[in-house]
């Protein structure tokens, strides 16, 4: 073709042509595309580093439940959704799901907690005569209980053991059905190294929980526990030892600051006020060396019961019980106790003419919490499908239930558990965002809370879905990404949809991760919620290690590098779930159990219990195909209440009753 142009405007045109065709047919060599991709780690490690480093710092408290930490830490999430341009207008105009969670428990101080034995007066055996006990010197009620009330009959029930291998049942012969029972702690033959009940370490059946469990599920209306023969001799043994050390920090404490020439006003008032405190200690210490050893278990000291039961649980002096035992049986407590060791028999039996009447008032302290929700909309025909991708940001706070240094309150930062998946959910999130082409699904990214009490975040979503689980196509959950060890990843759930194995491999083969596929839908984390819905789920971890749920699970430790390739591979498969023509199909992936008996003495039953809901008995999330709950016709929603003859008011009942 003729131009018709001038010829310098024909230059100029042919090159502005030329720079353009140039650019057009551009292509990056191998060590330009090198260079970018260089860059780009370099500037998402950044990201990565400073969010994971302020979610697992001491200011935000470990996150744990009920501290203002936890909520700093979802304002945060909530902010970061919303500057890289994610929609967080989700709950009324907020990017907040609220939902309450049970604390613990504490002793109501304006109810009425009370204790009295009803029974033969003493001087004048024909009448009767009410015995009311001092709280927090002859009894406490434990928080191991429940609010309730009972005026019952009295019942002996040994060491409250049913334990069917052993062939040994307290309560075989007797009736305890709206009775009140007292229970001995620990169980038979402690100091025989060849007892059926684990020699001379404590068996299952020796555990508060266990026997309190066993109670209720017999029928009793209320518990009294008391120390064994042999505990207030391990009590003054404890006691003399710790008031030995006592006072030796006492006398070293002393010599230190003899040592001192010229010490300063600070060091003297340090020095008064470490003596004040260790000579107050020896001097509470000391009152109790005079004493028996019969103390108290205070109200937390036999830990907490997790189901709804209300059923009042009170810890008793022995020596106040003694005479009543002695009066209806005809001997005392360590009599019976020599018998039951001696031929491994039980010796429960009514108290004939003894009665309780007795009252606890526990509170369950609540918190609320809330999950984090960022949404990015989807264009096109497939844009009311919803990809979910989710992290809990919660953790253990200062440690207590869940912790494995149940010694300390120190702070428990959970660096890798999880603020690591929380800053991996932030930055598939920004890369998600931050793609040029339009998202054809909607992309729905979840920061769950109170995972480490339940899955109760991830549950509560899919009771309350934002948006209908029927058309939530699949769900990428990452826990505990941060410490990668010899480029070994963890995939779960690679067997609820048939696409995931070979999507893996092809992705992999650019990271080249030695990855350990487990096939099933269930575990520990925030999946097994959207997997019980039927919908097929990824879920990516690194292992546990020995800072798992510690104090020293902390930013220095976690391995950055391999976090920021992990989190491109989970970018990369949300980005492949997003462009996918079609949704991928859900397929049932249940971990293998041997049905039979195996594995110890726990007993397979194939099912899930939902730690969200709050009714009485034992709620079920799940269970099993092909498990015995299923076979037996038992749905997802289903409540168990009893189990054979044994009532069940949550998880320890039933696992009580299972085993047997």
């Amino acid at each position: 073709m003729t131009s018709h142009l001038p010829r310098h405007r024909r230059t100029l045109a042919l090159a502005i042509v030329s720079t353009l065709l140039a650019a057009f047919l551009y292509q990056p060599s191998a060590a330009d595309k090198k260079a970018d991709g260089k860059e780009e780690s370099a500037a998402s490690v950044d990201r990565i580093s400073k969010a994971l480093k302020y979610l697992s710092s001491d200011e935000l408290e470990g996150r744990g439940v009920g501290t203002k930490g936890l909520d700093s830490a979802a304002d945060y999430i909530a902010s970061y959704f919303d500057e890289i341009g994610l929609s967080t207008r989700v709950f009324g105009g907020s990017p907040f799901q609220p939902f309450t969670v049970v604390m613990n428990a504490e002793m109501d101080p304006a109810g009425e907690n009370r204790l009295a034995l009803i029974g033969p007066d003493a001087k004048k055996p024909s009448r009767t005569a009410r015995q009311d006990l001092e709280i927090g010197r002859q009894f406490n009620t434990l928080s191991l209980g429940g609010s309730g009330a009972s005026s019952a009959e009295l019942v002996f029930a040994g060491y409250g053991i049913t334990a069917p291998k052993l062939e040994y049942d307290d309560f075989a012969d007797i009736d305890v059905e709206d009775k009140v029972v007292i229970i001995l702690r620990k169980e038979p033959q402690q100091d025989n190294p060849h007892s059926a009940f684990d020699g001379k370490r404590s068996s299952r059946h020796a555990f508060f929980t266990t026997k309190v469990s066993n109670a209720f599920q017999q029928g009793a209306s209320a518990v009294i526990l008391i120390n064994d023969s042999k505990e207030p001799a391990r009590q003054q043994a404890s006691n003399q030892n710790r008031w030995k050390s006592l006072v030796d920090q006492l006398s070293a404490t002393r010599t230190t600051f003899t040592e001192i020439e010229s010490p300063d006003q600070q060091q003297q008032r340090d020095h008064r006020q470490q003596i004040s405190s260790l000579a107050a200690q020896i001097a509470e210490l000391g009152a109790t060396l005079d004493g028996d050893g019969d103390t108290l278990i205070p109200f937390n000291g036999a830990g907490q019961a997790s189901g709804d039961r209300q059923m009042p649980v009170f810890f008793c002096q022995r020596k106040v019980i003694e005479p009543v035992i002695r009066q209806a049986m005809g001997r005392g407590l360590e009599e019976i106790e020599a018998a039951i060791d001696k031929t491994l028999q039980p010796q429960s039996t009514a108290l004939t003419g003894w009665s309780v009447d007795c009252q606890s008032s526990v509170i369950q302290r609540s918190a609320d919490v809330k999950n984090v929700i960022g949404v990015l909309e989807g264009k096109g025909p497939l844009a009311d499908e919803t990809i979910i991708v989710g992290a809990h940001y919660d953790h253990l706070g200062r440690g207590g239930q869940g912790s494995l240094a149940p010694w300390t309150s120190d702070i428990h930062n959970g660096a890798d558990d999880n603020a690591s998946g929380t800053t991996g959910l932030l930055e598939v999130a920004y890369r998600i965002s931050q793609r040029k082409a339009k998202s054809r699904r909607r992309i729905v990214f979840i920061a769950f809370s109170a995972e480490e009490r339940g899955l109760l975040g991830s549950a509560h979503y899919v009771r309350e879905p934002r948006f209908p689980l029927k058309d939530t196509v699949a769900m990428v959950n990452m826990d505990m990404v941060g410490r990668m060890s010899d480029n070994k990843l963890i995939i779960t759930g690679t067997g609820t949809s048939p696409v995931w194995n070979p999507l893996i491999d092809r992705l992999n083969e650019n990271y080249k991760f030695k990855v350990t596929r487990q096939p099933e839908g269930t575990g520990p984390s925030d999946h097994q919620s959207f997997y019980l819905k039927d919908i097929p789920v990824l879920h990516i971890f690194t292992g546990l290690h020995d800072h798992y749920h510690r104090p020293s699970d902390d930013f220095e430790r976690v391995n950055l590098p391999d976090m920021d390739r992990i989190v491109d591979m989970v970018f990369h498969i949300v980005e492949d779930l997003d462009l996918a023509d079609t949704r991928p199909t859900f397929t049932k992936a249940d971990k293998k159990r041997n049905v039979t008996g195996g594995g110890g003495d726990r007993p397979y039953f194939g099912s899930i219990p939902d730690f969200a809901d709050t009714v009485d008995g034992l709620p079920l999330s799940g269970v099993s195909p092909g498990g015995p709950a299923d076979k037996g016709g038992i749905k997802p929603g289903d409540v168990v209440v009893m189990f054979g003859k044994y009532k069940i008011g949550g998880i320890e009942d039933f696992d009580s009753a299972l085993r047997k």
